[in-house]
């Protein structure tokens, strides 16, 4: 995602209804928008947001997990599990 529909996504998750970003990334509202949310709330979603577009990234395919389940349990081995557990610890949440 770039980060005008990153901002876009953002602000309607958090209830933004009518509004344009503009490829600065200035933020136009229209008649009607339910709610504006604030510039701190939009950053804040807009991290939640870039973290879970990495960690999609970075776990690879659902049929690749599925094959490292499958050669962990033929190997008694934890290669998903660790796997996982990098792709969290490199892109932890936003607090």
């Amino acid at each position: 995602m770039d980060a005008v529909s990153i901002k876009a996504s953002a602000i309607s998750r958090l209830g933004g209804t009518s509004f344009q970003v503009k490829p600065d990334l200035t933020v136009v509202y229209f008649d009607g928008n339910k709610t504006e949310p604030s510039d701190s709330d939009i950053t804040n979603k807009i991290a939640e947001i870039e973290v879970l577009e990495a960690r999609k990234i970075a776990y690879g395919s659902i049929a690749d997990q599925l094959d490292m389940q499958y050669w962990d349990n033929v190997n008694s081995t934890t290669t998903w599990k660790d796997h996982i557990a990098k792709v969290k610890s490199d892109n932890p949440k936003p607090s």
